[in-house]
């Protein structure tokens, strides 16, 4: 393998994390080093949508905003290095 590619593949193994643990619509997440507070992530093998709210360590806890009953221990968490953002409407700007 080239070195760029191997360089590549270890940036992208560096932006996942892994599930440590499930609660409801809150998950923990280790391997979450370097990730920021109300950071965009996305969980499971369905790629939810979480944010960070809380960061201890190489842990983080993630509010998911849709259902997690299929999310399991180890499955990963992708971090995106975005802060979660909406697109507003008219409707809703007034």
């Amino acid at each position: 393998m080239p070195p760029t590619t191997k360089l590549m593949e270890d940036a992208k193994e560096s932006s996942y994390g892994f599930v440590y643990g499930v609660s409801g619509p809150v998950v923990t997440a280790e391997k979450m080093a370097g990730s920021a507070m109300y950071e965009l992530v996305r969980v499971g093998h369905s790629e939810l949508v979480g944010e960070i709210i809380r960061l201890e360590g190489d842990y983080a806890t993630i509010q998911v905003y849709e259902d997690t009953s299929a999310v399991a221990i180890g499955d990963p968490v992708l971090r995106t290095g975005k802060p979660l953002s909406v697109e507003l409407g008219p409707g809703i700007m007034g």
